[in-house]
């Protein structure tokens, strides 16, 4: 066995750098935080070669007094934590003072503040000379990883570290709306947010106009703030989602699959919303100090901070619209066709404004049929315009509602089989059937044992078709066994929605799409079906208008 020794001073400080800075991503936050603890209202970020090359920041906070330029620098120096009991309560986004020390022991640091500056290569002070008398803070991180050319074979190519460094400054724009951020990338202006507290034109300047359109506020409840995107918006990825915790962006799984699961039903499967949440709270309530990076918390109630979260977003959902058919036209033609064609009728109805929005449940405006076209869709007419509705999807979403109603009722209906139906099933199925037979009863599905592995239908729902049955089972038994919870007993019902809806290329006469558009109308959530499948599009009469040059 080999002798025990210290570690020599500058060993240490590059290890305990690793924990800090692991990419020229992981500097930005720190340097941005420090900005943001020191209240500053402007904060540039300019970087160049992917970060390697040089990293600049400047704010306009409080800066550090130059005296204290040096002890900056100093491994667990900080002004924000003087006692142990501090931590108990951090309202700060940094704390241990250790950014700057493990920054400057890995590159080439050159510090502004004060009238000082301050320039540090691989931990060691060069140069302390006077310096210009600015507001605020401005550091220049060059050649990082220079002593440590290990660390560089482990970064990636320079787009996907750019990439990363774009999602940190995002993420505390769209966090920090009061705040000014501009990024340049090698000359490029990348990020450029205004500072003016509206989370919307963050969200613009970081994502789009169009993407800012699509979101939702979240109102009302002083714990959950931030924005949500409307289920018609949605990337193949989780990459648009932003989760904090008092401003400080922060990885948690718990929290996410409470996001994600508000968007059960509404979007398809593989699909994920675009957001920004913040999550305020009590700081002696949440233990920020239980990762070197930060990205983690742990919270003292966990579930008191789930339901919040989902309270908040299901809340903000509700003014979720439906899908609306549009063509890549200037304002000003829109703007046009609205000035020229304020009002249309509607056959049947009195005269609607255009911009009346679509009829809720409560709206008396209910879908007249027209007919239907293609393998199975319904064509009606709306006060808001044409709307194509997808029958299957559409069908789907009023008998899922109507399982969930028999499930919170306990009162269920259920059609019996002339002819029992044996299924055979895996011995995981037949445990699922029998911890969840009451609920399925309710539901209207009823069965009994029938050997080791199998089961004999006896009753299925009243919509369903006696000949789906079979596979109904299967499928409705599968959800149960993969979910656990209420959210299996969703997934259930959804899987009976879909065997007993009408298929899509099925012939429907006029009552029965009359009953279907009916019954949409005053359904809950109607916009998607269970599977986040979008039940109907909507072509606008300004849109019919403009595209027929009726506008003048």
């Amino acid at each position: 066995m080999t002798e025990i020794r210290v570690l020599a001073p500058e060993v240490a400080d590059a290890i305990a750098a690793g924990e800090v800075v692991e990419r020229p991503a992981s500097v930005v936050k720190e340097l941005v935080e420090n900005a943001l603890d020191a209240d500053a209202r402007r904060i540039s970020i300019d970087v160049r070669g992917a970060g390697r090359t040089s990293i600049r920041v400047s704010d306009d906070g409080s800066g550090i007094p130059a005296d204290e330029l040096p002890l900056a620098f100093v491994r667990h120096a900080t002004s924000k934590v003087t006692a142990l009991s501090d931590l108990d309560a951090i309202n700060s986004l940094g704390f241990r003072g250790e950014a700057l020390a493990s920054i400057a022991s890995v590159a080439d640091v050159e510090c502004s503040s004060a009238g000082a500056r301050i320039h540090i290569t691989a931990g060691q002070v060069v140069e302390q000379v006077a310096g210009p008398l600015l507001t605020g803070v401005t550091i220049e991180v060059r050649d990082l990883f220079a002593n440590v050319p290990a660390r560089l074979k482990f970064l990636k190519s320079d787009a996907t570290e750019v990439a990363a460094i774009k999602d940190v400054v995002t993420a505390f724009a769209l966090l920090h709306p009061h705040v000014r951020f501009q990024l340049t990338i090698d000359g490029r202006a990348a990020v450029s947010s205004s500072g003016d507290g509206d989370r919307r034109r963050a969200f613009a300047s970081t994502h789009g106009a169009t993407v800012a359109a699509e979101m939702l506020d979240i109102v009302g409840l002083p714990l959950v703030t931030g924005m949500v995107s409307q289920p018609r918006l949605s990337r193949g990825s989780r990459d648009g989602l932003v989760l904090a915790v008092n401003g400080r962006p922060i990885t948690s799984r718990p929290l996410l699959y409470a996001l994600e699961e508000c968007y059960q039903g509404r979007l398809e499967r593989g699909r994920h919303p675009i957001a920004a949440i913040d999550i305020g709270i009590d700081a002696a309530l949440v233990d920020v100090n239980v990762h070197p990076a930060k990205r983690e918390v742990r919270f003292r109630d966990e579930r008191a901070v789930f339901t919040a979260l989902q309270r908040a977003v299901r809340s903000a959902l509700g003014a979720s619209e439906p899908i609306r058919y549009q063509t890549s036209q200037p304002e000003s033609a829109v703007a046009a066709a609205r000035a020229h064609a304020p009002q249309l009728m509607v056959h049947g109805s009195t005269l609607v404004a255009l911009e009346q929005d679509m009829p809720g449940p409560a709206s008396a405006g209910v879908l007249r049929p027209i007919g239907q076209v293609g393998p199975g869709y319904l064509v009606a007419e709306g006060p808001q315009g044409l709307v194509l509705v997808d029958q299957h999807a559409a069908h789907e979403r009023v008998l899922y509602n109507r399982l969930l109603e028999r499930l919170r009722t306990g009162l269920g209906a259920s059609q019996p089989l002339l002819m029992p139906q044996a299924v055979d099933v895996e011995p995981s199925l037949i445990a699922a059937a029998a911890d969840h037979r009451a609920d399925l009863a309710t539901l209207g599905l009823e069965y009994e044992e029938f050997g080791p592995r199998s089961l004999r239908i006896t009753a299925v729902p009243v919509e369903m078709p006696a000949g789906r049955a079979t596979a109904a089972v299967q499928e409705t038994l599968a959800a149960l066994s993969q979910t656990r919870g209420d959210q299996a007993l969703h997934r259930a019902a959804a899987a009976l929605a879909c065997h007993s809806a009408v298929r899509f290329g099925d012939v429907l006469d006029v009552a029965e799409q009359r009953r279907l558009l009916a019954d949409l109308e005053t359904a809950e959530e109607s916009i998607t079906c269970p599977h986040g499948r979008p039940t109907r599009l909507v072509v606008e009469w300004q849109e019919l208008t403009r595209h027929f040059r009726r506008n003048y």
